[in-house]
């Protein structure tokens, strides 16, 4: 079987991306789930360095958000600036989802619901999350990956496993690493790696974009420590809720 290397949310970090590359070295081919050329220094350069792969590529949201005509954040347009013509026309030719192997259904997230997926999400939220791209593949799924929520979320329910893997360059955990992840002999593995995370905040500072230093120091700060306030308590506030449906009969 083919020994396969899985990415999500690279979030133009090239310096990790360089990393997990390096460490992951032996591998068949590539998936990747999503956001690759936003909210980050080097969109062009993770471009060029992923497409060398020739990887089985799913669009992301911020990458659907960059390639639209009209991008509306500043992230969004610096992003779309940094990119040639033909860049921007290689991701518009991502898939939304796609089926690996016959059976691996491969999405960025649910866009079915309003809730992110999270380790507290009920079985049945996660089903009716993903329901619809599972019933619109003609095949007979029973793995499901995707990534966007930046959490590790590992479910079997009704005989289909869904995996949220965590992200390869834009850390969330507190754990600064880059993360990935390796399919071969039917297992899923999650692997980390350390990357020069410096370099990546020297070169985020660096960037003349920020309507505000504030802003630009807050990210930096969410980069050096993989903590993102603002999404933690979204999740906090996510993740009670998912409690409180728990509790129903």
């Amino acid at each position: 079987m083919k020994r396969t290397l899985i990415l999500s949310d690279i979030h133009a970090n090239l310096h990790a991306l360089e990393a997990i590359l390096k460490d992951a070295d032996n591998f068949d081919r590539l998936v990747f789930l999503g956001d690759l050329a936003n909210f980050g220094s080097h969109p062009g350069e993770c471009v060029d360095l992923l497409k060398k792969y020739n990887p089985l590529c799913i669009i992301g949201n911020h990458d659907a958000q960059i390639v639209s005509e009209a991008p509306k954040h500043f992230w969004d347009k610096w992003s779309r600036k940094q990119l040639t013509a033909d860049q921007l026309e290689w991701i518009k030719t991502f898939p939304e989802t796609a089926v690996l192997d016959g059976h691996i259904l491969l999405l960025h997230g649910s866009y079915t619901v309003e809730y992110d997926i999270l380790p507290n999400t009920s079985d049945d939220d996660i089903e009716a999350a993903f329901k619809p791209y599972i019933q619109a593949a003609d095949a007979q799924i029973d793995e499901v990956w995707f990534g966007h929520c930046h959490y590790h979320v590992e479910r079997k329910i009704n005989g289909i496993t869904y995996r949220c893997m965590r992200p390869a360059g834009f850390q969330c955990d507190k754990d600064t690493r880059a993360s990935y992840y390796i399919f071969e002999n039917g297992e899923v593995t999650h692997q980390r790696v350390e990357y020069n995370l410096d370099k990546t905040i020297e070169d985020f500072l660096k960037l003349d974009i920020f309507p505000t230093e504030e802003r630009k120091y807050k990210f930096a700060e969410i980069l050096k420590n993989a903590y993102q306030p603002d999404l933690l308590k979204k999740t906090i506030q996510q993740m009670k809720i998912n409690d409180e449906k728990n509790k129903q009969p």
